[in-house]
């Protein structure tokens, strides 16, 4: 009887030792995987990172190159360099000209700056396409533009 008791206390024994040596390794390996799974979502960060780092860096230098600077000094301040000329084109017509109050040496409608003394018809007032137009299609035109500068 008493070897009965003792082989049953025994099981009993290592049943438990069993249990708890089975719920330490399940809480080690749940918390195994929870630490790889920051591991994986911090290494995602850093190549993120270092991704935005490096973008940033490349535009650090294009911002440093001359092009750059003065392609953003004449976008958005304006500027220009010495001897150009600035032109806006607005977008839109004015519907309201009539067909006898339009220019008849502007066919194109590119005058710039109208004024209404007789300095007004210089290269300086017209636009780039419509000196290329008179270049091609009127000579006369082109070359009285040419001497008047």
């Amino acid at each position: 009887m008493q070897r009965l008791i003792r082989s049953r206390f025994l099981i009993v024994v290592n049943l438990s030792v069993i249990i708890f040596l089975g719920m330490s390794l399940g809480r080690e390996w749940v918390r195994s995987r929870t630490i790889d799974a920051e591991i994986a979502a911090l290494q995602a960060q850093t190549d993120d990172l270092v991704t935005t780092n490096q973008e940033m860096l490349n535009l650090q230098t294009a911002m440093q190159t001359e092009s750059f600077i003065e392609r953003e000094a004449r976008l958005k301040l304006g500027l220009k360099k010495l001897g150009e000329t600035v032109v806006v084109i607005k977008d839109g017509q004015n519907d309201s000209l009539d067909e006898d109050t339009t220019n008849p040496t502007d066919p194109l409608g590119y005058v710039i700056d109208e004024q209404t003394d007789d300095t007004s018809f210089g290269a300086d007032n017209l636009a780039n396409p419509l000196k290329w137009w008179y270049y091609f299609f009127d000579r006369n035109i082109f070359n009285d533009l040419v001497t008047y500068e």
